[in-house]
């Protein structure tokens, strides 16, 4: 029985890798590579929503992504598939789509990073503040002087004299 079969696989094999890729026509409403690029932005940034627990939020809001790219860009699903076989066909052009890409995500997330990092640090100044303040207010309520300069006790010791 595997006599049989290793012929065909063979002859099967043959056929596959003689065959030529035909190239595809370029399509009439071929979308750009700056606009392509920024649809792939847009598809990825979406997709890293649907990966987590935020898919529950675009569900809550009926939000479709798929849809929600061809209304923003002004595409349809056929135009983008044409104009993604097109340039995947193109290896060059293709790689320097996704190396924008790429670039741009990198340059998005380097970004909201600094921008963590400064709110985190923002956040411990006001802390740090807060907490002076808390002291100082403290400080000032325990060593109150009277108009004559002379110190008030706090109220917790003149409480505790009667």
């Amino acid at each position: 029985m595997l006599k049989k079969f290793i012929p065909y696989t063979i002859v099967l094999l043959f056929v596959v890798s003689c065959y030529q890729f035909k190239e595809p026509e370029k399509p009439k409403n071929l979308i750009s590579k700056a606009e392509m690029v920024n649809i792939l932005i847009d598809l990825k940034l979406i997709a890293s929503v649907t990966a987590g627990d935020d898919i529950k939020v675009l569900d809550s809001n009926n939000v479709q992504s798929e849809k929600y790219i061809y209304k923003k860009y002004n595409i349809d699903s056929t135009q983008f598939a044409l104009s993604n076989n097109y340039y995947a066909y193109h290896l060059e052009d293709y790689e320097e789509i996704y190396t924008k890409v790429k670039d741009s995500l990198e340059a998005l997330s380097s970004f909201y990073e600094a921008l963590e990092l400064k709110e985190l640090k923002d956040q411990r100044t006001k802390d740090s503040l807060q907490s002076l303040m808390d002291k100082d207010s403290i400080e000032a309520i325990s060593t109150k002087t009277d108009i004559k300069g002379k110190l008030i006790k706090p109220i917790s010791d003149r409480v505790s004299q009667y």
